[in-house]
């Protein structure tokens, strides 16, 4: 069974992570330790979730001290925060120290089905490919052949390793540089059925308007999506972005196990 899971958001992503929790809180009862703002903290116990670890490192006062360390990765867009990036390797450090493993995901990841079947404990990493559909070879070079939303490791070096890519070599944020990965630590992926997300969809413009086609080939085996389901998380993007995010919901949220769908349109 998987040991733990670990997670950063803020307050922007606060409607966001309780949803993914109770989808993890479907299958698994292990602790989850969530890296966070007061507001998200508070918001989160207010729904009474069991077996949390909260370390409020999000704030912006936590934010800015990191800024310097990061003031030289280049910012590639306004949606992603490198200071939060940071705090992801942050986040698995410690889970990595209470329990020996984890499984890291971004707050927008929603889990279907349970998890731990595909994870190989004899491997010390489990990243998640794209599987980019469109223009796949430039889409893998600019953005990363991997998603850096969805892993696994049991290896305690791994943060530092990840932390240094991040900081060094990757092209695009702390995920392009997973590639890299492969030199150090022995490495298996997860499937297509997991981790589905806005790049598994192709995109078409007819007049100016954007659509997403649903090529997911069978659904009843997802076992785990990847989609903004609440609008404040993107609401900072670009237009088309936000069009594209919304589509994608459309696609993904009836999909959701009823519970799920419930508890999304309540909170």
């Amino acid at each position: 069974m998987i040991k733990s899971f670990s997670v950063c958001a803020n307050d922007r992503a606060k409607r966001e992570v309780a949803l993914l929790i109770k989808s993890i809180r479907q299958f698994y009862d292990c602790p989850v330790f969530v890296s966070c703002d007061i507001s998200t903290k508070t918001f989160l116990e207010s729904l009474g979730f069991k077996n949390i670890e909260y370390r409020v490192n999000l704030e912006p006062e936590n934010l800015q001290r990191k800024d310097r360390l990061v003031r030289h990765v280049v910012d590639q867009n306004d949606f992603h925060s490198k200071s939060i990036i940071l705090s992801k390797m942050d986040s698995v450090e410690w889970a990595l120290k209470e329990v020996g493993e984890t499984t890291l995901v971004d707050a927008d990841i929603v889990l279907i089905k349970p998890i731990h079947e595909d994870i190989d404990q004899s491997m010390e990493l489990m990243i998640s490919p794209h599987f980019h559909v469109e223009d796949k070879v430039r889409q893998n070079r600019t953005y990363g052949a991997f998603n850096a939303g969805y892993l696994w490791t049991k290896s305690k070096d791994f943060p530092q390793a990840w932390r240094d890519v991040y900081l060094t070599r990757s092209k695009f944020y702390e995920q392009e540089g997973l590639i890299h990965m492969f030199e150090q630590f022995d490495i298996r992926t997860f499937s297509k059925n997991h981790n589905v997300g806005f790049w598994r969809f192709p995109k078409a413009w007819n007049r100016g308007n954007l659509s997403l086609q649903d090529s997911v080939e069978n659904w009843d085996e997802v076992k785990s999506v990847h989609f903004h389901s609440f609008p404040e998380t993107y609401a900072h993007a670009d237009k088309g972005l936000i069009k594209g995010y919304d589509l994608l919901k459309e696609i993904i949220l009836p999909r959701l196990p009823d519970e799920l769908k419930e508890f999304a349109y309540a909170i």
